[in-house]
């Protein structure tokens, strides 16, 4: 079950009704909505004093309170239980699925200087799909044993070779990098590198990093979010809790940062014309 907690501040009230409100107990209503073979609980407490009463939706939210999905600015209380859902699995996957779309688009892909940054190895997968649109790969990873198994796959399957390392630097030189979790130390990226990864980076990386991804949600799945919850964050809970994996398949349509947006076009256009410069200046 996927249950949803939105927190609404009653329309205040003048005079006397104003007055009496402040003394009116927060209500919880529940409504139970279903598609596509999901089933999602949304929990609306209406608050009349400003700060809620988690109590009187402590009964609906039962045993949900310790993944529960509601806006990122709503501030829960840690000693009742409550803990926001939170899952960067789903993010990784559309994130790494435009990088390769990214790859593919580009007419000059087999030139491109491409970087994995992931030290946990969580898209391992990736650079099976990587190498067969370019020649020149690296990964960065602390987990060295599980991309090995991968670029020995490439290398019998395909006969394409690729850079296992665990040295930040071997980064510098790269055109394109997909980084699938939080970037949590700095990345020496060159000024013209272009990185797609998933969240805020909490350190430094050079080049323009792209962190937010816009998509179309599958019909019969919007009718179920709520306002407050962006596309991203619902359908992560839909693909992690509610077992909805075709959502990992989604390509987004575009993504962004605090300057812009751009789409797999204009990403591989860009990357296409620093090939080129590169070829023209070298």
């Amino acid at each position: 079950m996927i249950t949803v907690l939105s927190v609404r501040q009653a329309e205040r009230r003048r005079g006397l009704a104003g007055v009496l409100d402040r003394f009116r107990r927060d209500r919880a209503e529940t409504e139970l909505l279903r598609a596509r073979g999901v089933s999602v609980k949304r929990v609306n407490l209406t608050t009349f004093r400003g700060k809620p009463s988690f109590d009187r939706a402590d009964k609906a939210v039962g045993a949900e309170r310790r993944r529960i999905l509601c806006a990122e600015a709503l501030s829960l209380p840690r000693d009742m239980g409550y803990k926001r859902f939170e899952s960067p699995l789903f993010s990784s996957r559309i994130c790494g699925n435009m990088f390769l779309a990214v790859l593919r688009e580009a007419k000059h892909g087999a030139s491109l200087r491409v970087g994995i940054y992931d030290p946990g190895a969580i898209a391992t997968d990736i650079l099976t799909c990587a190498l067969e649109c370019c020649c020149d790969v690296k990964a960065v990873t602390c987990r060295a044993d599980r991309y090995a198994l991968a670029a020995r796959r490439a290398l019998e399957d395909m006969g394409a070779s690729s850079v296992i390392t665990s040295r930040i630097d071997e980064l510098s030189d790269r055109d394109f990098v997909l980084a699938p979790s939080n970037i949590a130390q700095p990345l020496p990226l060159g000024a013209s590198c272009i990185t797609l990864t998933v969240g805020e980076p909490r350190e430094r990386a050079g080049g323009t990093v792209y962190t937010s991804y816009s998509f179309k949600m599958p019909k019969g799945f919007a009718e179920l979010k709520p306002d407050e919850l962006s596309e991203e964050y619902f359908c992560s809970a839909l693909y992690t809790l509610g077992g909805q994996y075709e959502l990992g398949s989604i390509v987004p349509l575009s993504c962004g940062n605090r300057i812009g947006t751009q789409t797999v076009a204009s990403l591989a256009a860009a990357l296409d014309s620093a090939v080129s410069s590169r070829y023209v200046f070298s």
